[in-house]
Parts: C-alpha cells; structure tokens; sequence
C-alpha cells in the first residue's frame, strides 16, 4: 500500500511539473544562430542563419526544457561573403533545393546546475540526421510590467561535418571537420 501511495505521489508531482512548462516564441531581434569553422587550419570562418523558427516549452520555475524543436532555412546562412553563401546551397554542401531546411528536436534535457544541463537531440542537415549534445545555460526568467514573460538561454556544442556526410568531397586541410554552434536564444511567453 505505502509503495502504491508513493508511485502516485510521483505521478501528481510529475504531472504538475508539466503544467508549470510554459510555451515561448522567439525574439528574433536578440537571437543569433552562429557557428564557426576552420579554414586551411590556420583561421575561422564565421557564419549566422538569419531564418529560423522554435517550438519551446520551458518550466520557469525548474529551469528544465520540456520541448525544444527548430528549423533553420538553410538558404539564410550568411558568412559575409555572398559567393561563398550561394557557392553553400550547392550539392556538395547544403543541397539546399531537396533540403531546404535544418531540424533540431530536442530528446532529453538533464540539468547540471541550476542554470546549466546538457540538452540531447537529433539534428538533421542535408537530409543526414545524428543524435547531439549541446550545453546548455539558462540566462534568466524576467517579467517586467508591461510585457510577458521572457527567458534567455545559450546553447553551444561541436559537430562534425563528416558524421552528417556534409561537403565530403573537401578536405579537411581545406575545411576543418569540426563545425562549433553557437546559439543565443531571447523568448517570449506565448
């Protein structure tokens, strides 16, 4: 009896958990999709995506992601080199006409602090799809009188280019194979 009395204690205080998540909708004004590269070993290459779009569902007070799924148009990627950007929708890189879109959906979120966790998910690009970890840091909650509730959170980890079969036909003398993302997430409560 006590151990049945236990499990649906558990239950209700899960179940609650789940109705303190609340969904949130970028502010695209203060988020950044970055990410680097290495070019010819020596330096980094820089570049954003300037098209994206979230599905978030945060618990504000755990500071835990309960859903975290974006698409980013691959064909808004900006290096600030307008050759280079076009030259990256082609087929040995993006494939960007048949895979017009990146994806990330969230699996698990573990916390390892209070304001930091590890968030495990499934990115695809170019139609190759691979379980990451990024790191997570949760920048705050704040409400202030006149606006809805916002959050702020960064979200950073390592790819490599080969696991996602992505330009394969480049050497990595020429591009490295470690891609590092870099994002920066600004939200506002639904």
């Amino acid at each position: 009896m006590k151990k049945l009395f236990l499990t649906a204690i558990a239950t209700a205080l899960l179940l609650c958990s789940s109705l303190l998540a609340k969904d949130y909708t970028l502010d695209k004004t203060h988020t950044d999709v970055s990410f680097k590269i290495k070019h010819l070993q020596i330096s980094n290459v820089r570049g954003n995506f300037k098209d994206y779009d979230a599905v978030i569902d945060f618990d504000p007070q755990s500071k835990e992601f309960k859903r975290l799924e974006a698409t980013i148009k691959v064909a808004s990627v900006d290096t600030d080199n307008k050759t280079r950007d076009n030259h990256l929708q082609q087929d040995d890189f993006f494939k960007a006409k048949k895979f017009p879109d990146m994806t990330f959906v969230m699996k698990k979120y573990e916390k390892s602090g209070d304001d930091r966790g590890k968030m495990t998910g499934v990115l695809t690009i170019a139609g190759v799809s691979k379980e990451i970890v990024l790191d997570t840091e949760i920048g705050g909650v704040i409400k202030l009188d006149s606006m809805k509730e916002k959050i702020g959170f960064s979200l950073k980890g390592l790819i490599k280019r080969s696991e996602f079969n992505f330009a394969p036909s480049t050497k990595t003398i020429t591009l490295g194979d470690e891609i590092w993302l870099d994002i920066e997430v600004e939200a506002n409560e639904k």
